[in-house]
């Protein structure tokens, strides 16, 4: 019978210790992980945090984009850099009448 209760202390002691090396495996392996992707988080956080200031200056640019194709940009541009004169009435001649019978 004290055999039989010396190999109960026995057989406990050792499994204490493979349940606590298990434990701290368990712990190491949770704190990797967590740094391994705590750390990605925060580099995806900063991917987005561009990925919307890309956005708004893509909005901007199509604004500006937008205001010099309007017409009256063009018409600006035309008359004060590229130095044409905007025509108030035109004349359109017709290949039916000669310009001789035009001019009386």
């Amino acid at each position: 019978m004290k055999k039989e209760i010396y190999n109960r202390k026995k057989i406990r002691p050792s499994i204490l210790v493979v349940l606590g090396v298990i434990l701290i495996i368990t712990m190491i392996s949770q704190l990797a992980f967590l740094s391994i992707f705590g750390t990605k988080g925060k580099e995806v956080a900063s991917i987005r945090e561009a990925q919307k200031d890309l956005i708004l200056e893509n909005e901007l640019l199509e604004v500006e984009i937008s205001k010099k194709q309007s017409l009256i940009r063009i018409k600006e541009v035309a008359t004060n850099e590229l130095g044409m004169i905007n025509v108030g009435q035109m004349e359109y001649i017709s290949d039916s009448e000669p310009l001789s019978e035009k001019s009386k």
